[in-house]
């Protein structure tokens, strides 16, 4: 079968690199991992998949945030000790967040956001949609939309899913992207087969009846 132009494959994965495996040394096509409250990490089984840790002393997270922006060949520090029911810790305060690269929107469609979990908490996992201001003419915040696993487990790999349309209120959405996000309680997040499908009107109304239902 011949496509013609911009027609996407059923089912086929806007977002780059959602299994992480793709690249060397850290993943394609996502933020680089910081050593400290972010990792890629290799899991028998499944490939490179992201882990996200909360339970990092929230000055420590900040400092080390703003080092690695300035130079991301630094060695990551040692973890500081801290309680693990600590409010002090970079999970009870900001939270940790890894991003995707910008997909672009297509108007008017309906799209399904579905990743794989399992971690001490739960996490969320935002689309954030961004629109072209009038006169700065950069890309600022108007969208935005998140994946809140209903019944996630600590151990056990679930699947979740939700539907997501940037355009049916805020016609001017132009990019949107992935962001990984944990937070309370202290722990470590897990986070693998990111994906993101454009589908029918018929399946967003679906996925709108059973959003945050465990998929498989």
């Amino acid at each position: 079968m011949t496509l013609c132009a911009g027609m996407m494959l059923a089912g086929e994965n806007l977002l780059r690199n959602g299994s992480f495996d793709e690249g060397e040394t850290t993943a394609l096509h996502w933020e680089a991992a910081d050593g400290l409250t972010t990792f890629y990490k290799m899991e028998e089984g499944r490939g490179r998949i992201v882990c996200l840790d909360t339970l990092v002393q929230r000055e420590q997270a900040l400092e080390w945030a703003k080092a690695f922006k300035a130079d991301p060949t630094l060695k990551a520090p040692a973890k500081k000790p801290i309680a693990p029911d600590s409010y002090g810790s970079i999970g009870g305060n900001e939270g940790v967040m890894l991003d995707s690269e910008l997909i672009q929107v297509k108007p008017g469609q309906d799209y399904k956001l579905t990743a794989d979990f399992r971690g001490d908490g739960k996490p969320f996992i935002w689309i954030k949609g961004f629109l072209t201001h009038p006169k700065r003419k950069t890309l600022v915040d108007g969208y935005q939309t998140r994946l809140e696993p209903g019944k996630p487990s600590k151990t056990e790999w679930r699947t979740f899913s939700i539907g997501f349309n940037p355009t049916a209120k805020s016609p001017r959405i132009e990019k949107f992207k992935v962001r990984l996000y944990a937070y309370w309680p202290n722990g470590l997040y897990y986070f693998d087969n990111i994906r993101v499908e454009e589908i029918t009107p018929e399946e967003m109304a679906e996925l709108v009846t059973k959003r945050g239902e465990v998929e498989q």
